[in-house]
């Protein structure tokens, strides 16, 4: 088997479907297309993981085994991180169904405190030795990600990071670790506004990678940062059966601001169903509520994923 795919879905701003984004992609990989699928959760907010499993089920794994705040711990002591034992396997089900081929690297609310941005390599520097070692530094943490991954990536098909809504330490592990990293977006003023700052900023954390490297004692371009994959606009409004003039137009707008073929065509609607499977811990399409088989029938998730198939 290749090496995996490894992608990061990031945004800044909370609140705009990223991680039932990453969990629904996920799931619609593993069990609408057969791929064995590993998602990772670095959001201290944990959300991903309670998608996948009960907060009884993960405070047992977490005691019993650990969370991506053991594997860093673990890192930070320079001890072996022996990734595949801390993976969750088939950590979803939904009564007495199980999602095969879809594991988990569950987080946990400790990591919190380890995400505060790490250190810097601007100041003045009494000698190039020192700046070596700063440089050093500033790369070694942040290829925490990068080590672990390697460590499973032959074992499947596609490896999702969900990020926290931030640009800070974990994430930029993310996008060392990631050859993609998509965004999820609402077509509205304020999602959508800072869309090209992100790419910025993403671009500038490539740059210090690429200074860090000049001056630290290891190969040039040992570590890349993840090129913008696409853009997946969620919660569309739609009236009647057709997309509302507000959401419609900004959709145009941003695709006129970042190219052609960045946005994906495919989207998501506003639709109660998608809130029900949340709570329900469960892909939408394996629900059967009125309002989950509402949204489950448009096959929003499954389109997302076969697009994000084609392009990945």
């Amino acid at each position: 088997m290749p090496k995996a795919k490894i992608l990061s879905f990031i945004n800044y701003k909370g609140g705009v479907a990223k991680t039932t984004t990453t969990y629904h992609v996920g799931c619609s990989l593993a069990q609408h297309l057969n791929k064995k699928v590993l998602l990772v959760d670095i959001d201290p907010q944990t959300n991903l993981t309670f998608l996948c499993a009960s907060i009884e089920k993960w405070t047992e794994f977490k005691k019993k085994i650990g969370t991506i705040a053991t594997l860093y711990q673990r890192y930070q002591k320079n001890m072996a991180l022996d990734t595949k034992r801390f993976i969750w396997r088939s950590p979803i089900v939904f009564g007495r169904r199980q999602v095969a081929n879809i594991d988990l690297i569950p987080c946990d609310i400790d990591l919190l405190g380890e995400d505060l941005g790490g250190g810097q390599i601007t100041g003045s520097f009494p000698s190039l030795e020192m700046m070596r070692k700063q440089s050093e530094l500033y790369l070694r943490e942040r290829v925490f990600m990068k080590k672990l991954l390697t460590e499973v990536e032959d074992d499947y098909d596609y490896i999702l990071i969900d990020c926290p809504p931030n640009l800070y330490l974990m994430t930029q592990n993310a996008l060392a670790a990631s050859r993609w990293y998509l965004v999820t977006a609402i077509p509205d003023h304020l999602s959508t506004i800072g869309l090209s700052i992100l790419q910025k900023k993403v671009a500038k954390i490539g740059e210090l990678f690429r200074s860090a490297q000049t001056f630290a004692a290891q190969p040039k371009n040992a570590v890349t940062v993840a090129q913008l994959g696409g853009i997946v606009f969620v919660r569309v409004r739609i009236g009647g059966s057709m997309l509302t003039n507000v959401h419609s137009g900004k959709m145009a707008e941003v695709e006129q601001l970042v190219g052609d073929g960045v946005c994906f065509a495919t989207h998501t609607t506003e639709l109660i169903g998608y809130s029900e499977a949340a709570e329900s811990t469960a892909p939408i399409w394996m629900l059967t509520s009125p309002n989950a088989v509402r949204a489950s029938v448009k096959h929003e998730y499954q389109d997302i994923t076969k697009e994000f198939l084609q392009r990945f």
